[in-house]
This record gives structure tokens, C-alpha cells and sequence, in this order.
């Protein structure tokens, strides 16, 4: 699938009031004028990847990894080739994921109705563009890119597809940005790769910005708006948060056809067995000593903001329990 077209309802306004009303908005639009970077000119490709220092990007502590017994069972060139895959996957994911929120702030300059917002948003809107160019170009050197998740497709494609545009800004500034920014800071972190540790290191100084946008926003728009359109918000935000924890399986029926998670190609090229580790991957979950060596990006980041502009209310806190979160 190189190519998809999706419907997407958009109400396009203009804003012929050019003075600041929101001035946080507009400060930041200031911040992100000033910190803008050119991912061909400020990253050191010179250097070369350390595919043993990238790890297993999944595992930044390194302490989950070893013990699972299909990780065990592989040689240490097989393991190797094996981390370096699936941290090639991973980085595949936000990969597609910049994409997605590329053409969401495309979207957003369009509908928000705040000169503020529409000016920010044009600085992201550069921003995505830089990080798509960045993370395809390091993913190349480590591996190869694999095709976009289902369960990713289902939230970015219901984003791009929302008809209120204050689901978009939830959707992405909010849970994915928020989910982006934790994950590279953690990587940047954890990894002994050079390389790697430049692109997230810049990469995760413009999440936080994006982040701040949605925040700011959704504090000042979410308050206006008429309750069962805020509801329908809440909804939109339990449900992309289920989706991105629980996985949607391992395929996706679309109007093209079907979408095999591409997680299985990585298994099998080193030949592991995908039912038998995700077996061992659902169990080792279910243990609470080995799930708290894992990160917590959705405890840390997501669930957090979504509570700090209003979203997770006694209405919908029942089904953020339901999925684990303390709210």
C-alpha cells in the first residue's frame, strides 16, 4: 500500500482579526520561529549507527528484553539483528505517525478558528515535515521501514477523518504528540547510539512544543464548547487511548484490503516463532514484578494531559480504569 485516499470532512474558516487573542498561542509561535532546525544540516550523518548501542528501543532499561525465552533461545548475532529490527519497527511507527500529524496540522491551519492557533500550527506543519524526513532517513541506515501498525492506521485515520477539529487537536497534540515526546526523551535516555541520539534529542524539543499547543488550546476551548459536542471529545480520547494500549489485532480491513501487522515479518526474519513470543509477551505482561520494568509512557504522558485539560470526567473515568490507569 503505497498509496491511500481518505474522505475527510473539513470546514474550512477564515480569521480576518490578524490581533492576539490567545497570547500563549502566540508566544509560543514565537518559541517554535526561534528553534527551528534542518534535519539535512543539523544532524551529524557522519557518524555511523551503532547498531549494538540502538538496543532494543522498546526496552530503553534494557532489563526486559534478555528475559524473555525466545530472545534467549537466539544467538547473539541473531539477537542483535533481532533488536535492531525491532527498533527499526518501532521508529517505523513514529515514522508513520509524523506523517499523520503532518497532514492533521495541515488540517488544523484550515479549522481553527484563532489566528493564533492557525499561525502556530503553520510552524508544525514544518516541523512534521522535518521529522518525517529525519526518522526515514535514519530508519534506512538502521534496517528498513515497516508498514504502519493497525491499530495506529485506526487512530491517525480517525483523526484525519474527525468533523470537529477539537478532536483533531486532542487526538494528535495531545495523546500521540504527548505518547512521541515521553518515547524519545526515553530513548535519548537510554541509547549508546550517537546518531540516534541527536535526531530524538531535537525531535523531542519540538514534541514538547506540540504537546504545549494542544494544552493551551484545549484549556481555553474545551470549557466553550456545548456539552455533547465535549462529550463526544471525551469519547474520541477514551477511544483512542484504548486502541493505542489494547492493539487492534494483527490485521486491518481497509477499502484497499487488508493490513498485516508488520511486527510478524520482523519475528520471522530471525526466525522466531510470532504466536509462541507474543504468547510469552502476553504472559510476562499479566506479572506485575516484570511489567514495572517497562515504560510507562501512557501513565507518565498521555493519561496525565488528558486530565489536565478536563478529559478524563467522571463520565468516562470508569473506562480509563477499566484499561489500568489510576484516575
Amino acid at each position: 500500500m503505497s498509496l491511500e485516499e481518505i474522505v475527510t470532512p473539513l470546514t474550512t474558516l477564515w480569521k480576518f482579526d490578524y490581533e492576539s487573542n490567545i497570547k500563549a498561542l502566540r508566544s509560543l509561535y514565537e518559541t517554535a520561529k526561534k528553534e527551528q532546525w534542518n534535519a539535512a544540516t543539523d544532524i551529524p550523518w557522519e557518524l555511523e549507527i551503532n547498531k549494538e548501542g540502538v538496543g532494543d528501543i522498546l526496552d530503553p532499561t534494557g532489563e526486559r528484553f534478555p528475559k524473555y525465552d525466545f530472545v534467549k533461545a537466539l544467538s547473539d548475532e541473531k539477537r542483535e539483528q533481532f533488536a535492531a529490527r525491532r527498533s527499526a519497527w518501532t521508529l517505523s511507527q513514529f515514522l508513520h505517525g509524523e506523517q499523520g500529524a503532518l497532514l492533521c496540522c495541515g488540517q488544523l491551519i484550515e479549522a481553527v478558528p484563532d489566528i493564533d492557533g492557525k499561525l502556530y500550527a503553520a510552524t508544525q506543519v514544518v516541523d512534521e515535515a522535518r521529522h518525517v524526513e529525519v526518522f526515514h532517513r535514519y530508519i534506512t541506515r538502521l534496517d528498513q521501514v515497516y508498514s504502519i501498525e493497525p491499530s495506529l492506521h485506526k487512530v491517525l485515520n480517525a483523526i484525519l477523518q474527525a468533523d470537529l477539529w477539537q478532536m483533531k487537536c486532542v487526538g494528535m497534540q495531545v495523546i500521540t504528540e504527548s505518547l512521541a515526546m515521553g518515547t524519545f526523551k526515553s530513548m535519548k535516555e537510554s541509547t549508546q547510539d550517537d546518531l540516534l541520539r541527536n535526531v530524538v534529542e531535537l525531535t523531542a524539543q519540538d514534541e514538547a512544543r506540540h504537546v504545549s499547543y494542544g494544552l493551551i488550546y484545549m484549556k481555553e476551548e474545551l470549557p466553550r464548547m456545548p456539552d455533547p459536542d465535549r462529550e463526544r471529545v471525551e469519547d474520541f480520547a477514551l477511544g483512542a487511548v484504548r486502541l493505542l494500549v489494547g492493539g487492534g489485532g494483527d490485521t486491518e480491513t481497509t477499502g484497499g484490503g487488508g493490513i498485516l501487522s508488520s511486527r510478524k515479518l520482523v519475528y520471522s526474519e530471525v526466525g522466531i516463532d510470532y504466536d509462541e513470543a507474543m504468547a510469552e509477551i502476553g504472559a510476562k505482561a499479566n506479572d506485575p514484578e516484570f511489567a514495572n520494568t517497562g515504560p510507562r509512557m501512557f501513565d507518565d504522558y498521555v493519561v496525565p494531559q488528558l486530565q489536565r485539560v478536563g478529559l478524563v470526567t467522571d463520565r468516562v473515568a470508569p473506562g480509563y480504569r477499566e484499561l489500568g490507569f489510576d484516575v
